[in-house]
């Protein structure tokens, strides 16, 4: 896995759908065993990110009680319910973080990530979460139309199998040129 140096004013972390619908085991659409390994790494960039001062995004899905979306993953992520909220051990960072809340697979699309982004003058985005071939799949497919530079480090995502999960960061890689590593070799410089 290749190092990539990472000048932190310039840069934000994107915690993708870290939510107990996806997380937690008896949630509407449990990703599987492999979420229960990202959640400790994940934990140690955000700890290691804030102490350079990164800066923290959370993203939700944020669905009506009615979402079209439905059709194909089941109800999930209803807005206000208990399945909607950010897990607890991610729950405190919540109001140091700027959070999107999405009804579609992107950050981008119907929120004001792009125009945070820009007004904070960042540049580029470690991308973190679930589901690597969905959420984050998607966000990283509108970050790079907007020319972000993109990071993924693949023990901080996960997808329902490991099919979808080697696709996503396949995708990433090849098609949107992003820098596919480890979150330990992420050095935040400065």
């Amino acid at each position: 896995m290749p190092e990539k140096i990472v000048v932190p004013k310039n840069c934000a972390l994107i915690v993708e759908d870290m939510q107990k619908d996806f997380c937690n085991e008896d949630g509407a659409l449990f990703i599987g065993e492999t979420v229960n390994a990202i959640i400790p790494r994940i934990s140690g960039l955000i700890e290691r990110a804030i102490r350079k001062e990164v800066h923290l995004i959370f993203a939700q899905d944020w669905h009506s009680h009615d979402d079209d979306e439905f059709e194909i993953w089941g109800q999930h992520c209803v807005r206000e319910t208990p399945g909607a909220e950010v897990i607890d051990v991610f729950a405190p960072l919540l109001k140091e973080a700027h959070v999107i809340r999405k009804q579609k697979y992107s950050d981008f699309f119907g929120t004001d990530l792009d125009a945070h982004l820009k007004e904070k003058g960042i540049r580029t985005l470690i991308v973190v979460g679930v589901a690597t071939n969905i959420c984050v799949l998607h966000t990283a497919i509108d970050a790079a139309h907007r020319g972000y530079e993109l990071i993924v480090p693949e023990d901080c995502v996960a997808a329902l199998s490991d099919h979808e999960h080697e696709y996503g960061l396949l995708h990433i890689k090849t098609i949107l040129k992003g820098t596919i590593t480890s979150s330990g070799n992420i050095i935040f410089t400065g």
